[in-house]
């Protein structure tokens, strides 16, 4: 085999694999119709009668037709009083007018699972210990159905949308607001990002990874080139980065993004299988994979 160097990726490599990863994605399942490429982010915020935010909901689109809920946030003085259905169901009938027949959320065993289950969303994937002592839920709802609604109260506050620094103060409240009160921080994101270079300089094989503020490692892609595949690159990189991983205090190891054309090669390197959605992108099902690192 020709030897290879691995190196650290730079931006413009990550930003590169990334556009290669899609490429190979979009030729096994095309967008959708009517959906792009590119992420849309949605956001619904609500407000006083003073301008300032009291309550929202995140969430992005993706092509093949679903919407992931980011954050959902309400005022601590402002809970109990239904804002919080307001600005999911906003957030849902942008979904539901874009056409996206799935919406899935994550959230922690402090959070809101009971929450979601209301407003007819369905457990389909347990993290354990993820961080240790915690366990985190992905829960999804379809909406190519004819499910009732959850009604909610009136409520006596304006409804908007909001922009990216909306979007960003949102997520901001809640990670330093109820997140931080159950989780311990332990330090920054650390990025572990690699690659394999060939002799003259080519990037063949490269992981996009890291570990969590709450010591938790994170694959969000791999990738090999079609000319070096079936060589072991994979596993290589898969290794290094568990290494290293687990030597910055990682306790566990999640992908969700992982699909029904590429489950097989994270099985075969221990992964366990956390939970299943089917019909994402339609036809073909995602995985959301874990591996203890503490075993």
């Amino acid at each position: 085999m020709e030897q290879l160097r691995l190196r650290r990726s730079a931006r413009k490599d990550s930003e590169r694999i990334e556009e290669l990863i899609s490429d190979y994605y979009f030729k096994l399942v095309p967008v959708l119709d009517g959906f792009s490429k590119e992420e849309e982010t949605v956001c619904k915020k609500i407000v006083d009668k003073d301008g300032n935010i009291i309550a929202g909901c995140t969430g992005y689109i993706f092509p093949w037709g679903c919407m992931y809920v980011d954050d959902m946030w309400v005022d601590e003085k402002y809970r109990l009083q239904g804002l919080g259905s307001i600005a999911l169901q906003a957030v849902e009938k942008v979904a539901e007018s874009k056409g996206c027949h799935l919406i899935w959320v994550g959230t922690w065993d402090f959070q809101a699972k009971p929450y979601y289950l209301k407003h007819g969303y369905e457990v389909f994937a347990t993290l354990k210990d993820c961080p240790v002592g915690h366990e985190d839920y992905q829960l999804a709802k379809r909406l190519d159905g004819n499910q009732p609604k959850r009604k909610s109260k009136p409520i006596e506050y304006e409804i908007m949308d909001g922009s990216e620094e909306d979007a960003e103060f949102i997520c901001d409240q809640l990670d330093e607001g109820f997140n931080k009160e159950h989780l311990e921080i332990k330090h920054d994101y650390i990025k572990i990002n690699r690659k394999l270079v060939s002799k003259d300089g080519k990037v063949v094989a490269a992981i996009m990874a890291g570990v969590t503020e709450i010591d938790t490692g994170w694959i969000w892609k791999i990738w090999v080139d079609e000319d070096y595949r079936h060589q072991g690159l994979g596993t290589l990189l898969l290794k290094h980065f568990e290494k290293k991983a687990k030597e910055k205090g990682a306790t566990k190891i999640i992908s969700e993004e992982i699909y029904d054309w590429n489950i097989g090669f994270f099985e075969k390197a221990g992964y366990n299988v956390a939970g299943e959605l089917k019909d994402l992108p339609k036809g073909h099902t995602l995985y959301i994979v874990d591996k203890d690192l503490l075993t």
